[in-house]
């Protein structure tokens, strides 16, 4: 065969989709797939265009017909379907509510199960192992994403004052596309830097979500050069008060927040300057960090 002769990789995105019963206790959602006679995790190819995290939340309430709150990214499976090779991403996605129902053809039962008996019948291995993760992991995190502006007008470009620097035309798209990222986390405020660049990347989203703004010149940058612990304690803040949040700032601040909170030794795979519109989501419990996702920008 050729070299250039390579099938191309199937990209796909799902979620262990979880619920407390009456008793508090967890349960995790399998379905069963007509089409394959078997029992699998909930999960879906990525369309065109499209994030994985959009596409698992998409696929969950299309497999289920249950809306969901994303947490943690848990694992990525990779093998072949049909001679083809596939790579699954995970998540852990609390259920919130049964909006509809799956196409019968596609998905014809969705049991509720505790995680013993759901891996017991599920027939995949690999979702065996997913599910050993996810409850590695723990259920109910709360998400602060800490997101870098879009991408600006170049300092050198801008003869005005550096809070008051736009958005280029890149970065207004890369704006207008954050939405279907960040709405499978459900956050419930937002947070910015009251630099303009930082504004102009939240408010489409903020207003696509009804949320109104929180502004602070503590996830500045001049604010930074005046007190470096302003945006540490700001985020500490949000985590105390188990606040799930976006937080919109920059460059030079967020490498280092995310570094004091989740420890050196932790912080080497993210140790990198974010690039404009990227994002590391913080995934907390009682306080304290517990999972990091690293959120790239969106396609344009």
């Amino acid at each position: 065969m050729p070299k250039n002769d390579v099938t191309p990789l199937i990209q796909a995105a799902g979620a262990v989709l979880w619920r407390k019963d009456s008793n508090s206790d967890l349960e995790i959602a399998i379905i069963h797939r007509p089409k394959y006679d078997d029992w699998s995790l909930p999960k879906g190819k990525v369309e065109p265009g499209e994030s994985h995290i959009s596409a698992g939340y998409r696929e969950i309430q299309e497999e289920t017909g249950y809306e969901s709150i994303f947490g943690p990214e848990i694992g990525t499976v990779v093998y072949k379907l049909e001679g083809a090779p596939k790579e699954v991403r995970y998540w852990a996605a609390q259920v919130t509510e049964q909006t509809g129902k799956p196409n019968p053809e596609e998905v014809d039962q969705v049991e509720w199960l505790a995680p013993k008996k759901a891996k017991e019948n599920l027939t995949n291995k690999d979702d065996r192992a997913i599910v050993d993760f996810f409850l590695d992991f723990g259920a109910e995190t709360f998400p602060i994403i800490l997101l870098r502006h879009a991408k600006a007008l170049k300092r050198t470009d801008w003869d005005g004052d550096d809070g008051d620097r736009p958005l280029e035309h890149r970065g207004q798209l890369q704006a207008k596309r954050l939405l279907p990222i960040y709405m499978p986390y459900n956050v419930t405020e937002i947070h910015t830097s009251d630099a303009l660049r930082c504004i102009e990347t939240i408010d489409v989203m903020a207003r696509s979500l009804q949320k109104t703004p929180i502004f602070s010149k503590d996830l500045s940058e001049y604010g930074f050069e005046i007190d470096r612990e302003a945006p540490l304690d700001y985020v500490q803040d949000l985590m105390d008060r188990g606040v799930p949040a976006i937080v919109c700032s920059h460059n030079p601040i967020i490498p280092k927040v995310v570094k004091k909170l989740v420890g050196k030794k932790y912080f080497k795979s993210m140790d990198r300057e974010l690039e404009p519109a990227q994002a590391i989501v913080l995934h907390c419990r009682a306080g304290e960090v517990i999972a990091c996702d690293w959120i790239d920008e969106p396609l344009i």
